[in-house]
């Protein structure tokens, strides 16, 4: 959520420039990353350059100085770090190719690549691949401008802002002071958005009806409290709960908070809600699949969703083959009603499977061992959402610790869905303990840069949590190991077939009549016209949404099936998991090299 604020908020304050060499084309970049050749690392080289500490230093800093939020959410004692503290805002958002800024990154691309990449040591050859990759990612990226919809239902502003906010962590009397700053900016930062959805129409590029639908309804559920909706409701409670402000100060801030919120923040959603109308019947959704727009494009989105650079054509072979997996595996649990009751009995008399919040993750926590390498102690807290307001859908979300703080993980919970039974058990599972939780502690104990946290790859990150409820079933107590297996890959299966129906529309163009053709054999989806349709348009309206799950999932089964039958016996699953971690969020050909490393030693 806070990624994709931060994507929209980085625009460059100068006048946009149109890209008008080959240098801004888009393609120049997907190449490089399509033909990225990993090196092969110094696994004895353990001292560290000194002249490129000191450049990662600088990438570092100068991302936290890029935009407030950024640096709020990244680091609390930004001084000691030597960051110049951003302008306290939301930032400037203008449509346009930003010159600015891609020259910035390209600049950074050429210091990086000035360096011997022989001479650095084994945890900073991995950090150079990291960066040049993201670089070129980015580079890509900023091509397609065009592209970018602050407004779409798969990552909308005005949605994300309200999470922003309701996570914002109080540090002192400064971030409170800095949090009503950024409250008053919203007006602001709602009008840079409608500016920027005029000049992306006029642009030939207007909202297409979902859209502009979906933006009103996460307006609507705004507008329809006052006093109770959540900026009110959310700050208050955290208020009252610092220690270092005194009962009067607390009382001026949420009386103060108050105020902003109903005189400016509610009028200012009022606004947006009423200016997207205008562009309601403009553009035709069929347009906006991915191979229309430019299917370029399109298959850059697929290596940024699933951290891989694959041919597309291999991506939706592996995924097709592990979605074949998966449904071997499920079948017999599921329509065989012998083994389906034997796995309800073991299921329900499974302890895990009693369990909520705080006791479940412990669970997962303890028992996790007999496939990772113990974490040892980890401080997180558990904090409900607010029941009148927490999304419908959520069951809870991980939100990381700073990266001068590893002890402050939050994961939150939604009390209306938190129930006994698999779907909490699996969720708590991705987010918390073998998921999200754990990965990112893990990687910080083994003392990373700090620039890593200032780059992401989202199909190894969502790749590992969706991975990783496989194996939390796996010690969860039920007996039946197959019928736990079973239960994952029916929650995965969806992941998978959702992937594959999204780069059949969005990249290879599918009409329903497709959907139907593709699935015609599968035993777990049956579709016709009127459900292959309604998936078609789910997918033009969300593309890639599913695929960070689908794609990164997909590539951790390829990978560990491939190691599984290069050592045989060898295999080792604590000292496998240990490989993926140790160095940190990567796409997957360079983590592959790793695991090569891992491989090699056995």
């Amino acid at each position: 959520m806070l990624l994709a604020l931060m994507l929209t908020s980085c625009a460059s304050k100068k006048q946009p420039v149109a890209p008008v060499d080959e240098d801004h084309d888009g393609r120049t970049y997907i190449a490089l990353i399509e033909n990225y050749q990993p090196r092969k690392k110094n696994t004895a080289n353990t001292v560290n350059d000194a002249g490129f500490d000191q450049f990662l230093d600088k990438v570092f800093v100068e991302s936290m100085e890029s935009d407030y939020m950024t640096m709020h959410f990244s680091v609390i004692d930004y001084k000691k770090y030597g960051i110049e503290k951003p302008p306290v805002d939301l930032g400037e958002i203008k449509y346009g190719f930003d010159e600015e800024n891609f020259r910035y990154m390209k600049d950074q691309l050429d210091e990086l690549q000035s360096f011997d990449f022989d001479k650095l040591s084994y945890r900073q050859q991995y950090d150079y691949e990291a960066l040049e990759y993201s670089l070129y990612e980015t580079l890509a990226d900023m091509c397609y401008y065009r592209y970018s919809f602050p407004f779409s239902s798969g990552s909308n502003a005005v949605e994300n802002l309200i999470s922003n906010f309701s996570d914002y962590t109080f540090y002192d009397k400064e971030s409170v002071d800095d949090y009503m700053t950024c409250l008053k900016d919203i007006d602001r930062y709602f009008d840079d958005l409608l500016v920027y959805l005029d000049d992306q129409a006029k642009d030939g590029l207007p909202p297409i009806d979902s859209w502009i639908e979906y933006t009103q309804s996460a307006c609507v559920s705004t507008l329809n409290k006052s006093d109770d909706n959540e900026y009110i409701v959310s700050f208050d409670k955290r208020i009252k709960e610092l220690d270092f402000l005194s009962d009067e100060e607390k009382d001026a801030y949420m009386k103060e908070n108050k105020k902003i919120v109903l005189e400016e923040v509610l009028p200012a959603y009022e606004k947006v809600n009423d200016a997207v109308s205008k562009y309601t019947g403009k553009a035709k959704a069929d347009d906006y699949a991915l191979c229309k727009l430019d299917k370029d494009y399109a298959k850059l989105v697929y290596i940024l969703q699933g951290s891989n650079n694959k041919p597309i054509d291999t991506v939706f072979e592996e995924l097709n083959d592990n979605l074949d997996l998966l449904e071997a595996m499920t079948s017999s649990c599921i329509y065989d009603a012998s083994s389906y009751d034997k796995f309800n009995k073991y299921y329900q008399g499974a302890e895990s499977q009693s369990l909520v919040g705080k006791e479940a993750l412990e669970f997962l926590r303890t028992n996790l061992t007999v496939y990772y390498p113990d974490l040892g102690d980890v401080e997180y807290t558990v904090e409900e959402l607010d029941p009148d307001t927490a999304p419908s859908t959520v069951v809870a979300y991980y939100w990381p610790s700073p990266v001068d703080n590893h002890n402050q993980n939050i994961i939150r919970t939604n009390p209306n869905n938190m129930v006994p039974g698999f779907e909490t058990y699996g969720t708590l599972s991705h987010e918390g303990f073998p998921g999200h939780l754990y990965q990112h502690i893990y990687y910080l104990k083994t003392g990373p840069h700090n620039y890593r946290s200032a780059i992401a790859f989202t199909g190894y990150t969502e790749g590992w949590a969706v991975n990783a409820q496989y194996y939390a079933f796996q010690f969860s107590g039920i007996d039946d190991e197959y019928a736990a297996a079973a239960l994952f890959f029916e929650d995965a299966y969806y992941f998978f077939v959702y992937s594959i129906i999204d780069i059949g529309v969005n990249y290879y163009g599918w009409s329903a009549k497709d959907i139907i053709k593709h699935f015609k054999d599968d035993k777990m989806f049956s579709f016709d016209n009127n459900n292959a349709k309604y998936f078609r348009d789910f997918m033009i309206e969300m593309p890639g949404v599913y695929c960070s799950y689908g794609l990164g999932c997909s590539n951790f089964i390829t990978m560990c099936e491939n190691t599984k039958t290069a050592l045989g016996s060898k295999f080792d699953y604590i000292k496998y998991h240990d490989t993926l971690m140790k160095n940190g969020p990567l796409p997957f050909n360079i983590l592959q090299t790793a695991v090569d490393e891992y491989i090699a030693a056995q």
